[in-house]
């Protein structure tokens, strides 16, 4: 909630030592102790609240909007008027936000899934602020874009489960600058927004198949800053993407997916090559094989060949993470496949990935019941080596339980979930967790590890402790999780 992130650390200090301490600071200290706690009790129990008939739901988010607002009347008086009115739509959006997410999660969370007429009036509530959508001043106001982001993805995911997009490319972009304009009609909220979303696409999504809509927007913006900040990160990724050799590992439902090879010098490594093979992660809705150049080219220095692999994701393709392991079996074959292409080590593919491409490095070796129908099943889908990084180990948990939404048989899940499958005979495997974890909790990774443990003499687990999840870039962590690694390459002859 960036409305609590303003913390009153001044005001605390003040208090401390005795300064004067203005009503502002004693404003935002108030709000930070109230958000503070709303924050513990709803966010680490959002699956039980959103499970709440929506009557029970509301009346629970709007008690605790009245908190935040008898705070900020309490003071509104004593604040500067700009400064008040901001903090008052603060509130309001953030709440809304809440509110407006209800139906969806509830039909994920929830024991009843045919709402009552209720919903109506929720929706009629909240479909006045569809007014705000068209006021520029707001465009400064923080939860108020969250609410605007939130609104436009339930708008994108209701036609994209139409499936008239099947066999399309970066579906959620191409969706949403479709529908935009429907509801947000001002040239410069309608430009902030058209440049707000082909960044983050670009950011999280890479630059594939998006040519149209860049022209689109070049041809229609009008703003220079906005033009220059996506012309900037459309060149950065489409230089990364001239040195590796990009080939198509698999064309599926009217897609083309690739890997990224960097080679080696062949002048300097004439043997046979190990095989560094990166999954990105990004909760299998987002990321992009960019973001595993770094680590790839670094491989190829040392004589490997470095692997980044573009698989089926939520954003771009509408796919579950079902689609996805069957890319990552998929890829493992074709780099068998094509070892003398490249003067490959089969013997030596190393596969790598962090969260749900943590997830993805541990099905190529567990799942057995996930295949491309086009795939050769005589050739095997496991690598040689795991490693894998606050990987994700349950999918039929809390957190993931949006994978079954559309399941007919829910426990289908469980055959590309790792804590529910075999894992006798593994390949030796490196696993990485932070303590902290609060994307994929650190008690799913100890659960494996205490299963892996019992039929495993290759398997090494190291903890972190206090880490959250994103430990791969944290700079506290990053030089330990390089040493295991290269240690446990070397234990096994790979360095």
């Amino acid at each position: 909630m960036r409305l609590i992130i303003l913390a009153g650390y001044t005001f605390l200090a003040s208090f401390l030592f005795g300064q004067d301490v203005s009503e502002k600071e004693k404003y935002l200290a108030e709000l930070k102790v109230a958000g503070n706690s709303f924050s513990s009790y709803f966010y680490p129990n959002y699956a039980k609240h959103y499970s709440l008939s929506e009557v029970k739901f509301v009346s629970k988010i709007d008690s605790a909007r009245n908190i935040f607002e008898s705070i900020l009347q309490k003071y509104a008086g004593q604040l500067e008027p700009e400064f008040a009115t901001n903090q008052q739509v603060e509130i309001k959006y953030y709440f809304d936000r809440i509110l407006l997410d209800y139906p969806s999660q509830h039909d994920t969370y929830g024991q009843i899934k045919k709402r009552t007429s209720a919903s109506n009036k929720l929706s009629k509530r909240l479909q006045s602020n569809l007014n705000d959508f068209n006021k520029p001043a707001l465009l400064s106001i923080s939860d108020f874009k969250e609410y605007v982001r939130a609104y436009l993805y339930h708008l994108t995911t209701e036609e994209l489960n139409t499936l008239k997009y099947k066999g399309t490319d970066n579906q959620t972009l191409n969706v949403v600058w479709k529908l935009m304009p429907q509801v947000i009609t001002n040239d410069t909220c309608r430009e902030f927004w058209r440049t707000d979303y082909l960044f983050n696409h670009i950011d999280n999504n890479g630059i594939k198949n998006i040519e149209g809509i860049l022209k689109n927007f070049r041809a229609s913006c009008k703003d220079q800053s906005s033009l220059k900040k996506i012309n900037g990160i459309y060149w950065e990724d489409s230089i990364g993407r001239q040195e590796p050799v990009s080939k198509v590992y698999k064309s599926v439902d009217g897609i083309t997916l690739d890997v990224h090879l960097f080679l080696p010098d062949p002048a300097n490594y004439k043997d046979k090559h190990p095989v560094y093979v990166y999954f990105h992660g990004g909760s299998w809705t987002d990321g992009k094989p960019d973001w595993g150049f770094p680590s790839c080219k670094s491989y190829a220095k040392k004589g490997w060949v470095g692997v980044a692999v573009e698989y089926r994701t939520g954003s771009r393709h509408n796919s579950t993470p079902f689609e996805s392991v069957m890319d990552a079996r998929s890829v493992i074959r074709w780099l068998r496949m094509n070892a003398s292409l490249y003067n490959l080590d089969t013997t030596k593919i190393v596969a790598t990935g962090n969260s749900a491409g943590g997830h993805l490095v541990l099905a190529t070796a567990l799942v057995s019941k996930w295949n491309e129908q086009t795939d050769d099943l005589r050739i095997s889908p496991v690598p040689n080596v795991l490693l894998v990084n606050s990987g994700v180990y349950d999918l039929a948990i809390g957190n993931t339980m949006w994978i079954t939404k559309n399941l007919k048989n829910k426990e289908q899940v469980k055959e590309i979930s790792p804590n529910h499958l075999e894992k006798k005979n593994m390949p030796p495997l490196l696993a990485i967790h932070g303590t902290n974890d609060r994307s994929c909790p650190y008690w799913t990774a100890e659960k494996f590890k205490d299963e892996a443990e019992k039929t495993n003499t290759d398997f090494e687990f190291h903890e972190l402790a206090g880490a959250g999840h994103y430990i791969w870039y944290d700079p506290k962590y990053v030089e330990q999780i390089s040493k295991w690694r290269k240690d446990f390459l070397l234990k096994l002859g790979f360095e």
